[in-house]
């Protein structure tokens, strides 16, 4: 009878222990994963960041560009502002004529 007891003691020890190995082995799997995850997200969050980075850059790019050699998109209409000249209309008329 203490024979029996002991080997289904032994018995129960053992398929204990492989399930607390099996538990162990999935958690740590799973901590691995989570960690996985967050350096996932870490790198989208930058790669989002040069995304926009990029974008604002080309933007800026295009607005120097399109300013400098006068460009216009598809559909746009350019409006130019003459600039007015900067004469001596300020000091009042002169008179050319002699006097005779």
């Amino acid at each position: 009878m203490v024979t029996v007891v002991v080997m289904g003691l032994l018995i129960w020890v053992l398929v204990s222990y492989r399930s607390i190995l099996r538990f162990r082995v999935a958690y740590e799997g799973r901590n691995a994963q989570r960690d996985n995850v967050e350096w996932i997200k870490e790198q989208v969050g930058e790669l989002e960041a040069q995304k926009q980075s990029l974008e604002l850059g080309m933007f800026e790019i295009e607005k120097s560009v399109r300013e400098s050699y006068r460009l216009v998109r598809p559909g746009e209409k350019m409006i130019l502002i003459a600039e007015e000249e900067k004469t001596s209309a300020a000091a009042g008329p002169t008179n050319d004529r002699k006097s005779h």
